[in-house]
């Protein structure tokens, strides 16, 4: 009896009624890129760097890493210091093929953007010193005596930015003209992940 008293006070009470919502705005799901962070950045990459030219014949494409600090003074000017480590073979029909060479980059960059929503185009170019971890390319006849030498180049790239006003990842491609090793270039494609605080 109790449970028939219960369950008939409980079906007298007025019927629920669901809250009705709106949908969220578009502002809410995509923000303001206006409002994304800007100023001191971090970058971290990872791709691969290949030598053209004199030196493409003799050191294989190899797998780089490398990092970038820069500060964004407006939403389309930066500049920024960077730099990556890269691992090859040295490649062809000689006594050295198969030995490991390693490249080190330090280089001084500005960076231009374009920013449309959550995507941007971006362009940049600076100059540096690049040092080889062996005399292997001299033995060869490619580089002079010295494993220390300037490199100037640029490239550009596309980045995504993320829900998150800090964070956004992209892809990238350099060109970069090799001073002391004679008509050798270098091309490096990489994709990363960048903070900015």
């Amino acid at each position: 009896m109790l449970a028939a008293l219960a369950a008939g006070w409980l079906l007298a009470g007025p019927p629920a009624r669901a809250q009705v919502t709106s949908e969220p705005s578009a502002a809410v799901v995509f923000p303001d890129p206006a409002k994304f962070a800007r100023g001191l950045f971090t970058e971290g990459e990872v791709g691969a760097v290949a030598f053209f030219g004199r030196a493409g014949g003799d050191v294989a494409p190899g797998f780089a890493i490398g990092a970038r600090l820069g500060y964004d003074f407006t939403r389309w000017l930066a500049v920024q210091a960077h730099v990556l480590g890269s691992t090859h073979q040295i490649a062809g029909q000689n006594v050295l093929a198969g030995q490991l060479l390693q490249t080190y980059q330090a280089t001084a960059e500005a960076k231009l953007t374009y920013r449309f929503n959550q995507t941007s185009l971006f362009a940049e170019g600076g100059g540096g010193i690049e040092r080889l971890s062996t005399n292997a390319l001299y033995v060869l006849g490619v580089e002079p005596r010295y494993r220390v030498g300037l490199l100037f180049g640029g490239g550009g790239g596309l980045d995504y930015h993320s829900l998150s006003r800090h964070f956004s990842v992209g892809l990238r491609a350099d060109f970069e003209v090799l001073r002391q090793l004679t008509s050798s270039q270098e091309l490096m494609a990489s994709t990363y992940l960048r903070y900015t605080f």
